[in-house]
């Protein structure tokens, strides 16, 4: 008997040397979504809200996917209706959701801008080694009735995967990151555009061309020719502030600051060619003060309008 176990002995201890027990595979949870509703879509308050369905499909019945459930770009979350069930060995557990969702929007070409609608979907308490999400791309669907005002939807899409943290959280298990289950539901959407535009615009447009005016002026006519290039460029300012009150601070140098630049410009333009026709007026030279004018005139509106619609163009076009 001795002669027996001191044989088997030192194959038992290489057994647990070489021979490693297989890691255990994550639990794999299938999550979908059905969007109802998107609105409140709020550039200066960097947030849009969504109403939808969001479920889980599971083996494991220990697993609560529903319960764990997190939306980390959300600013106020509103859940209803919860509902779970077990059919064909299948757990299935869904819930609907209103939620307020946090939104940086990239408005350099505002407004002729294409957005992204991301709502996050993330597990909050087992990690990817533990449990992975499947995206049920299938199932997973925009309302047929929904509708964006002023938006064109393009696209959507469900996505699955894990997001990594540059923690730990605390875990005396993991090294110095963690990673979750995450899903991520994306809209593509572009903006009705052109209604929008001359909505915004049509004042400042209206303030240059009336600056431009003062070219027919006599520039003897100090008070008129004067005062309309610098009433048009206050009004110029003013249509600057209104377009900004509905828009995000941003750092970027979007379409709105070029057009409005380029209108401050010109029209310092005319008062700056005022002040030289006047000059050349005075010094007996009435007849070359209205060429001047002329000159002027045109090249300045032929300038601005070229630019515009290079500017216009190039961003409806995505450049």
């Amino acid at each position: 008997m001795k002669n027996r176990i001191a044989t088997w002995l030192p194959i038992a201890a290489l057994s647990l040397i070489f021979c490693k027990p297989a890691l255990a595979q994550p639990d794999t949870v299938r999550i979908g979504a059905f969007v109802n509703d998107v609105y409140d879509i709020n550039l200066a308050e960097k947030s849009f809200s969504a109403q939808f369905w969001v479920w889980f499909n599971y083996r494991d019945s220990t697993l609560h996917p529903l319960e764990t459930l997190e939306i980390p770009n959300a600013k106020e979350v509103d859940y209803s209706l919860e509902f779970s069930e077990e059919k064909n060995g299948i757990c299935w557990a869904g819930k609907k959701v209103t939620a307020q969702i946090k939104k940086d929007w990239d408005i350099r070409r505002f407004p002729f801008d294409a957005q992204r609608l991301t709502i996050e979907l993330e597990e909050s308490d087992k990690d990817i080694e533990s449990m992975v999400y499947v995206a049920d791309s299938l199932n997973t669907r925009l309302d047929e009735h929904l509708i964006i005002s002023n938006w064109q939807i393009e696209r959507f899409e469900i996505t699955s995967g894990g997001k990594k943290y540059a923690t730990t959280y605390g875990d005396p298990g993991l090294a110095d990151s963690s990673a979750y289950p995450h899903a991520s539901i994306t809209l593509f959407i572009t903006r009705k555009s052109w209604g929008l535009f001359f909505s915004l615009f049509t004042g400042m447009y209206v303030a240059f061309f009336i600056s431009t005016l003062v070219f027919f002026i006599d520039p003897i006519d100090v008070d008129p020719r004067f005062g309309l290039s610098v009433g048009g460029l206050f009004a110029a300012v003013g249509n600057k502030y209104i377009v900004d009150s509905i828009l995000p601070q941003s750092t970027t140098f979007t379409l709105v600051d070029k057009l409005h630049i380029l209108t401050y410009v010109s029209m310092l333009l005319c008062i700056i060619f005022s002040v030289i026709s006047l000059r050349i007026w005075k010094n007996g030279n009435p007849k070359k003060s209205a060429r001047f004018d002329r000159r002027m005139y045109f090249t300045i509106t032929s300038v601005y309008i070229l630019i515009n619609v290079l500017l216009i163009y190039s961003a409806s076009v995505g450049g």
